[in-house]
């Protein structure tokens, strides 16, 4: 897999700040597509929203996250 780049990683806290359990009335899996459209959709939002500070410290931590992978994975090499 490849490291994940500043929005991946906002994304991830993001979705885990905000996301909600599944509604009683609907099937597990449909809730879960639903909420994670919609969650992709306002971390996006959200993504755009940002000032550039908060943007420079998301990048600061995918480069933290690409050492890490690095070090994890020494032989990735990115193959489109």
């Amino acid at each position: 897999p490849r490291p994940p780049n500043s929005f991946f990683v906002f994304r991830k806290e993001y979705s885990r700040l905000n996301a909600r359990g599944p509604k009683a009335n609907r099937s597990r899996r449909k809730s879960s597509d639903i909420k994670s459209k919609g969650l992709s959709r306002r971390a996006g939002d959200a993504w755009k929203a940002l000032p550039q500070s908060e943007i420079d410290y998301w990048q600061a931590r995918a480069e933290e996250e690409k050492v890490m992978h690095a070090r994890a994975h020494p032989a990735y090499r990115y193959q489109p």
